[in-house]
């Protein structure tokens, strides 16, 4: 980290920042519901619970919606849908990992040749505050990938907890104007950074267990550990990388209008790979497992050179029967 890419707030100054954002910003940040941890919006800074290892869900909804219009037609015109553009938003306290996830979302949703622009819409009009973690989970490994650090440019402002107050890294311009705009509420780290505590991960998944992956396609140990297997789609769910849709259409009793919708989908579904003649590609459990295994270790590793999975342990802590891609890849 460099010096003067640094700041340090005090907690009490941490709510005026927050609330003076929100007169400009759409904020969403953890929250805690029953016992859980999600991200919602805000409407002051009391509504924040930074009181969490990881949330439960990540903040994947606010950039690929569960269910979004994409379309709607009527009297043979066609209207499209589009994100406000006016509407600027923060994801505060967002974990490196899930930012890692977005910085997937931008290879698989903004190809040069096709990008997404109701991502886009969203993506852009986004500031990411990060929040370093203090301590990991029981089923975290984000340290096996990288993904507990993040780089200059791939978030705007980067908040690490010291005594009485945060640590602030400036990663973009937006974030530099941030801190010029409320320059008062900041103060110089005076060493502070060197309180940062380095976070070491329970679980660890080494890359020579990994790359057993090429040559285990056809084991056993796949129907093994989906015996377990309920399809609930849990991992999917939670998962901060997977995002499988499709498209609906819903067409009007009046047969000349309607919408076209696009939705979550899960490939731990036998309908996912259903084609015509009720052909399903993956009609066995113990594929659809093997599949998501293999798309977040193996096969986005070939296309981009880097694993889908950010090691969250998201997947493995939200398993109705616990089931462990951890044990799964040492039994391999």
């Amino acid at each position: 980290m460099q010096q003067e890419n640094l700041a340090f707030i005090e907690k009490e100054n941490l709510n005026i920042l927050i609330s003076n954002l929100l007169q400009s910003y759409e904020i969403i940040a953890p929250v805690k519901k029953e016992d859980i941890h999600v991200f919602d919006r805000i409407e002051n800074f009391k509504d924040i619970d930074l009181n969490f290892v990881n949330t439960t869900f990540p903040p994947k909804k606010y950039f690929l919606p569960h269910k979004e219009k994409i379309f709607e037609y009527s009297d043979k015109k066609v209207k499209i849908s589009h994100y406000n553009e006016n509407k600027k938003r923060i994801i505060f306290g967002i974990r490196p990992c899930d930012v890692h996830s977005l910085l997937h979302y931008d290879k698989i949703f903004l190809d040069d040749e096709f990008p997404d622009i109701y991502y886009w819409e969203k993506r852009k009009n986004t500031l990411i505050f990060a929040l370093n973690c203090s301590d990991s989970g029981e089923n975290c490994f984000c340290t096996s990938f990288g993904t507990n650090k993040l780089s200059e440019g791939n978030f705007d402002l980067l908040f690490s907890e010291v005594s009485q107050g945060y640590v602030v890294e400036i990663g973009s311009d937006k974030g530099k104007e941030i801190i010029k705009k409320f320059k008062t509420l900041f103060l110089s780290t005076n060493g502070k950074e060197n309180e940062i505590k380095e976070v070491e991960c329970k679980r660890i998944l080494k890359e020579e267990d990994i790359k057993k992956l090429e040559k285990s396609f056809h084991s056993e140990v796949w129907k093994k550990y989906a015996e377990k297997c309920l399809s609930c789609c849990s991992c999917t769910i939670t998962c901060p990388n997977c995002t499988c849709f499709g498209f609906r259409d819903i067409i009007n009793l009046d047969l000349k209008s309607g919408k076209r919708i696009r939705e979550w989908q899960s490939c731990q579904l036998k309908i996912f790979t259903k084609v015509a003649g009720e052909y399903v590609f993956r009609s066995e459990r113990y594929k659809r497992l093997r599949h998501r295994i293999y798309h977040q270790l193996h096969y986005f590793k070939k296309r981009f050179n880097e694993y889908l999975c950010v090691g969250c342990g998201r997947c493995i802590d939200n398993c109705p029967t616990k089931i462990d891609m951890i044990e799964i890849i040492k039994e391999l």
